[in-house]
């Protein structure tokens, strides 16, 4: 099994609209695939809770417990499991960054987002310097047309961090919330470019060999 985690310790990044998409976009190409809610607030469940009967989504599991997440990983017959990764609760972080093999750091274009995305940067580094294996990236999200900052973002000139950022980013679409609050993916809406952007983060994933 192939863990995918999204984290940032700062809420509101758009780490849960990821997740789900990102879970979606597996789904679909035919993959076993389990989408863990690791975050208290629910948000994956609740976009799950709220599909329409018969949706072709993939089923989302919860962990509340950072102590249980690893034993609850083994139990999963999937070929990926993806991680929503909760804000602000660093023993679940660690344990997500743990498990994982590819982690996906979520940042808005913003100061605050760069700043907060630290911890879980130090928490990938000491797994690597303990011997440990995991493919970690920036991923963009909610970036904003041509504005100075989204630029900045995307363009990496902030990243001191020694990490990677992936070239594709994720657009301040309206459709990411549309499908969020239906309990649907962007697959199932009419915005294509929304859906190539998804479709984007699976092909640069795949073309590293991270998947």
């Amino acid at each position: 099994m192939k863990i995918i985690a999204c984290i940032n310790e700062k809420g509101g990044s758009g780490k849960s609209t990821i997740a789900c998409n990102l879970a979606t976009a597996l789904h679909r190409k035919g993959q076993r695939v389990v989408l863990i809610d690791a975050d208290p607030q629910g948000t994956a469940r609740d976009w799950r809770a709220a599909s329409p009967e018969g949706a072709d989504l993939p089923p989302v599991v919860a962990i509340d417990r950072a102590q249980n997440l690893a034993g609850a990983i083994k139990t999963l017959g999937a070929d990926f499991a993806v991680i929503d990764g909760p804000a602000k609760a660093e023993a679940m972080t660690a344990a997500i960054v743990s498990a994982a093999d590819v982690a996906l750091i979520v940042i808005q274009p913003s100061g605050a987002d760069v700043w907060a995305s630290a911890a879980p940067v130090r928490m990938v580094r000491q797994k690597l310097d303990l011997g440990g294996k995991i493919d970690a990236a920036f991923l963009v999200n909610r970036t904003a047309g041509n504005t100075k900052l989204s630029k900045l973002i995307k363009d990496g000139e902030w990243n001191e961090y020694g990490l990677e950022q992936l070239d594709a980013t994720v657009g301040n679409r309206v459709a990411f919330a549309q499908a969020l609050t239906d309990g649907l993916s962007v697959y199932d809406l009419n915005d294509t470019a929304a859906q190539a952007e998804i479709t984007n983060i699976i092909n640069e994933l795949e073309a590293a060999k991270w998947l």
